[in-house]
């Protein structure tokens, strides 16, 4: 446990980085339709929601969720995704993975040239702000950096998300005890 905690840590705080750069961004007030879009077209790592996991262990809630996800499927959009939610859209803003954190908030390289990632709605205003946004890849080789093996590989964001839950619930909850065998 002490290894996952760890890296939520660490985790959290290249989040809480990212917020510091963005917090003086123009948003385009909660549109939601990033989120209201099929989960297949989204990608996270497992790292990523590693401290929503231990979030939802700790509230006794992280079955609750793996019930939840059992029974998606690839078209439906983020379990997470509340559009009642007065933050973003996600029921658990504070947890949401990079690609919720940098769409719309940073850019990518093309051609060798920086291009704002984002929706048609704020690409426009958010240009005049390349020179302070986050690089992507930069962003995810601060994740690889923290732990290769859990950040190496994007899944759709409902098995992303399903595997980091499992991954942590499976270390504290182990399915066979050895010592009884």
């Amino acid at each position: 446990m002490e290894r996952l905690i760890e890296l939520s840590s660490q985790v959290i705080k290249l989040y809480e980085e990212l917020d510091g750069i963005q917090k003086d961004l123009p948003t385009c007030g909660g549109c939601r339709e990033f989120c209201n879009t099929p989960s297949v077209n989204i990608e996270a790592t497992v790292l990523e929601f590693i401290p929503l996991a231990i979030h939802l262990l700790q509230n006794d809630s992280i079955e609750k969720w793996l019930e939840v996800l059992e029974n998606v499927d690839e078209l439906d959009r983020c379990v997470l995704f509340d559009p009642h939610s007065e933050r973003g859209g996600c029921s658990y803003h504070s947890f949401r993975p990079l690609v919720c954190r940098l769409f719309s908030g940073s850019y990518v390289l093309r051609k060798e040239k920086p291009e704002v990632w984002g929706c048609k709605y704020l690409k426009p205003v958010l240009s005049s702000f390349i020179e302070t946004l986050p690089n992507c890849s930069e962003v995810y080789s601060k994740l690889l950096a923290i732990d290769f093996f859990l950040a190496q590989e994007r899944y759709p964001i409902n098995i992303a998300l399903k595997k980091a839950l499992e991954y942590v619930y499976y270390r504290i909850f182990p399915v066979f005890n050895f010592k009884n065998a």
